[in-house]
């Protein structure tokens, strides 16, 4: 079961028992599986150390702009913090740096 959406405590958010802790390397791809069926909505909350790059996708697999040019591909983003997401959507990850850590956690939202 996933941890219902709800904030309390004026911005605190309870733990979710639906995370996960991604190991990323020089760039390997890695991908994360929103739990649940379409129909079903979540709050993902992404968290990053502020000195790592990582770039953050749906259901594609991000690219890693070269440097001197500009990326503009649609649903990938660098280092997003809060978005909304549906049960069985697969979120990518991608560093250019030596090694990154991240992580992703999942809230349903009622409605």
């Amino acid at each position: 079961m996933t941890s219902q959406y709800n904030e309390n405590y004026k911005g605190t958010m309870a733990f979710s028992d639906s995370c996960a802790q991604v190991g990323l390397n020089i760039n390997v791809g890695q991908t994360v599986t929103v739990p649940g069926t379409s129909n079903m909505k979540y709050q993902a909350f992404f968290s990053y150390n502020s000195s790592e790059n990582v770039y953050v996708s749906l259901n594609a697999a991000p690219i890693i702009p070269t440097l001197g040019t500009v990326g503009t591909q649609a649903y990938s983003e660098f280092r997003p913090r809060k978005r909304y997401v549906k049960g069985g959507d697969v979120v990518h990850f991608i560093t250019p740096d030596t090694t990154a850590y991240c992580g992703v956690s999942f809230r349903q939202i009622q409605g």
